[in-house]
Order: structure tokens, then sequence, then C-alpha cells
């Protein structure tokens, strides 16, 4: 943890983060690498920030920056790999752990790796926020403080849904001294991402429209709200989470993305890189109760991504014509060499977007206010709302034709109407690290057993019989120095 805190204060060279839809981009300039000494003057803070959205986009999605899919992968890859969106297609004992459920032991270096970077770009968001605040004490047309504010407030709510609870959050301040955090349960976890979700919200509400674009300010606005809507849903906030990002205040058509490029390794889609370039992550289907070793689908309870047909689910399995003396076409394997590489294709080169918020994510969560409100019948507000998005699916999913609409048959065929919002939600929301918050929830908040939503039963691979019982990761041995934290406070949904 030491050597991660001292890293986020260097504000190392970043991703550019423009808005989707926005004419201004907020005139980021190239960023550089900064000494800390140089961090005392306004010119930087541009530098600042493209480090903040740099370290997140890495602890959010991963990179390119070694054989594994990134320096460590991001939540986008860890979390969905513990839950059912994707199966491991290679070897790595630290990765088979985190597929089978565990016990996944805090020793677990990658795991760790991708633990000290979480704390990396928490530490860099506040630190840059910490850094407008003193260097433009007039923020009213520094749209960078608002941004970065709703970043540590994402890496918190990442925290609070990836981890057990009892994450300990330490500071740093700029001489290196550090100030050992105590271990925070996952409702302080959750409790301190809407305070800065509220943060960022009275910055960009502040923003003068005649020195900022009105688009920008609007913008980081829904960022916020969005943000703060997913900590309440957490907390089983449900009608006061849909009031915050109704259609009038965060609209369909809204999306905030990470950007990625070619640039760098480090600035590379990292999902990208895990499955269609090293081949370590292959797209689940019907993940637990494998019949035989190596087997393309399981029987669940993961949900049926592939072999769904739904269009939100895009993939596909590379089968290239034979060379002689071959006379068989050749499938593609993992990096293991014998799991079908099923590969991802939402995201298509090292340059493509990934998107953090959206107005899609808005519509699932008044979704779910209406069925915690009863209101399911024919024609409420259940089923309108996500027929409203599956009639006009919102460009950032490029889909080709509109979906379906849903019926109170589709929730019988589902196994009810809960059942049919979290496939809704795994569907529009795949592999933007939702999922292993949502297989949370329903054990949390809808009294599921764990095992009828995590993959359970018969394993896959070799290696492990069966899958084991974990539901979240635990703190990794980095936090043994810290004389505050022992060990989690539970390992509870």
């Amino acid at each position: 943890m030491k050597s991660a805190l001292k890293l986020a204060l260097l504000a190392v060279l970043a991703l550019a983060l423009p808005f989707t839809g926005c004419n201004d981009p907020l005139n980021v300039q190239d960023p550089d690498i900064v000494a800390p000494g140089n961090l005392n003057d306004k010119s930087v803070l541009p530098t600042i920030r493209a480090g903040a959205i740099g370290d997140f986009a890495l602890a959010y999605t991963g990179s390119g920056a070694d054989g594994s899919g990134g320096t460590v992968e991001g939540v986008t890859m860890y979390g969905g790999l513990l839950a059912d969106e994707w199966i491991n297609s290679e070897t790595f004992p630290t990765r088979i752990e985190v597929d089978s459920r565990g016990p996944i032991q805090k020793t677990n270096a990658d795991v760790g790796l991708w633990f000290r970077n979480m704390h990396r770009a928490r530490r860099a968001a506040e630190f840059a926020a910490e850094r407008y605040r003193t260097l433009a004490p007039d923020t009213t047309a520094e749209t960078g403080l608002s941004e970065v504010l709703s970043l540590a407030g994402y890496t918190y709510v990442f925290f609070a849904e990836t981890w057990c609870s009892g994450v300990p959050v330490s500071t740093v301040a700029a001489d290196g001294t550090i100030t050992y955090g105590a271990p925070l349960s996952t409702l302080q976890l959750l409790n301190t991402a809407i305070g800065r979700f509220d943060e960022a919200t009275a910055a960009a509400t502040a923003l003068d429209t005649t020195r900022v674009s009105a688009t920008t300010r609007r913008t980081l606005i829904r960022l916020a709200a969005v943000g703060k809507a997913r900590a309440l849903l957490d907390q089983g906030q449900f009608a006061t989470a849909a009031a915050l990002v109704s259609s009038t205040a965060v609209p369909t058509s809204f999306s905030y993305t990470v950007q990625h490029s070619e640039n760098t390794t480090r600035e590379n889609n990292g999902v990208f890189n895990a499955t269609q370039i090293f081949k370590r992550y292959a797209v689940g289907d019907r993940e637990g109760g494998y019949t035989a070793a190596f087997a393309p689908s399981g029987t669940g309870p993961g949900l049926p991504y592939r072999s769904s047909g739904d269009p939100r689910i895009q993939w596909r399995l590379v089968i290239t014509p034979p060379t002689a003396p071959a006379t068989k076409p050749d499938t593609n394997k993992g990096f293991d060499g014998s799991t079908l590489q099923y590969d991802q294709t939402r995201y298509t080169s090292r340059s493509a977007a990934i998107t953090l918020a959206t107005g899609a994510e808005a519509r699932l969560i008044e979704a779910e206010a209406a069925l915690q409100a009863g209101d399911t019948a024919t024609g409420g507000s259940f089923y309108t709302t996500l027929n409203g998005l599956r009639s006009a699916p919102p460009s950032y999913f490029a889909l080709a034709t509109p979906l379906v609409a849903l019926t109170t048959d589709s929730a019988t065929a589902a196994g009810g109407a809960v059942s049919l919002l979290f496939r809704e939600r795994a569907y529009w929301l795949w592999i933007t690290a939702h999922r292993l918050g949502d297989l949370r929830r329903l054990i949390r908040q809808y009294g599921r057993a764990a095992d009828a939503v995590f993959p359970s039963g018969a394993y896959f691979k070799s290696q492990v019989p069966t899958y084991g019982s974990d539901v979240n990761f635990p703190v990794p041995v980095d936090e043994g120095n810290n004389p505050n934290f022992t060990q989690c406070i539970d390992r509870n949904p």
C-alpha cells in the first residue's frame, strides 16, 4: 500500500477522457510527467487531472501492459470473472482461484496488484480534487474538479461492490508520510462514495455557463447523479435512487465513457486485450454445474450469455481453415490450449471506449424502483421502462434493431419479475463492472441463496473439482503493514 500511495502522487502519463456527445472535451493538454515539487502551480492542473483519469481507467478496465491483459486486470475483468460473465481460458492459478470462487487467498498476487491500482486511482482522484481547490479556488470555470470527485466516488463504489466489508482507506501527505486508515464497512464505503458524488454535483452546479459549456456542465451533473444512484441502489434506497435519475434529470441518450488508445500499452482497452489478444478470458455461458472437463457451457446458475442469442451479448468463436497437411479446420483455443476461446466483440480494438455511466443504467434503476413498489402489471412502469429501452436502444450500444417487448409471460419464463430485471441489467450492462455487485444484491436484498446466483457445482478445470463459496474479494496481504487492519470485518454479500 505504501508504494501505491506514493506512486499516486507522481500523476504520471494518463488518458484524456472526453464526454460522449460534448463539443467541449474540456481542453485537456497532452499529459506529461510531473515531479512532486512542481505540483503547486495552476498550470499543472490539466496534467494532474489526466493522471487521475489514467489511473482510474487502469483500475476500471485494465490495459495491455503485460501478457495477462493489463498491469493488473481492472474491476471489469476480475468482477466479471468471480461472477458469471467470464470463464478462465488460461493457466494462472491466481485467476483460476477467482473464477472458481476460491477460497481466494489474501496472498493472491494478481488480486493484490489490482487492489493497489484501485487505491492508486482513488488517491489520484482525491489528490487532484485537493489540487483544484488549492490552486484554483474559483472553480466556477474548472470542470475538472467535479469530474475527479465523481471518479473518486466510483472507486469507493467499486470497493464496496467488489471487496469484503472492511477495506482500509489510508492517506499520504506530499512528503510521503502515510496516515493509515481504519477498515471501512461496506455501508461506510458507500456513504463515502455518496459524499464524493454530492461534492461533484455541487462543483458542477456552481459552474458558470458563460465560461463553461452548458453541455459539459449537464454531463458532469449527470455523471454524479448516476454514480450516486448506483450507491443508493446498493444500500437498498430504490425510490430515492430512481428519483435522482429520472428521465428528465438523466436522459437515456446520456453516456460517459472511459477512453482508450493505441498510443501506449497502458492506454489500451484491457478487456479487448485479455480476450482477443492474450486469450486469458472467454465469454461464459450458464457457468456452473459442468458435466465434463472444458465443456463449452455448464448448467448454471450463470446466465446463458452466448446461448441466449441476445444481440446485446456480442461474441465470436474463430474457426480458421485448415493448413496443409491438416485436413480439419482449427478451432480457436485459449492460452491454456483446451478452453474454447469465446471472444467478446463489444469492444473491437485496443482503442475502444467503455461506458462508465449511462442513461440506460438510469432507466434500469427506475425499473427496479417500480418492481420494489409492486408496479409490475401489464402497462405499468416496470414494463414500460424496460420496453422503452428495448424499443429504442441507445446509440452507445450499437444495436442494429430494436428488441421485442417484454410481457408478464417474459417474467414467468425468466422465473419471476426479479429474475427478469436482473437478466436485463446483466445484458444491458454486460462487461461494465456491474454484475458482481448485482449478484451480491440478489443475495442481500432479495434473499437468494449464494449458490443459486453465483456459479456453483462442478468446475470445468481439473485443478479445482468444485466451485468454492466466495462472493467477494478479501483485502490483500499488502495491508499487513497497516496497524489499524487485521482482517475483513466480514465476507458477507
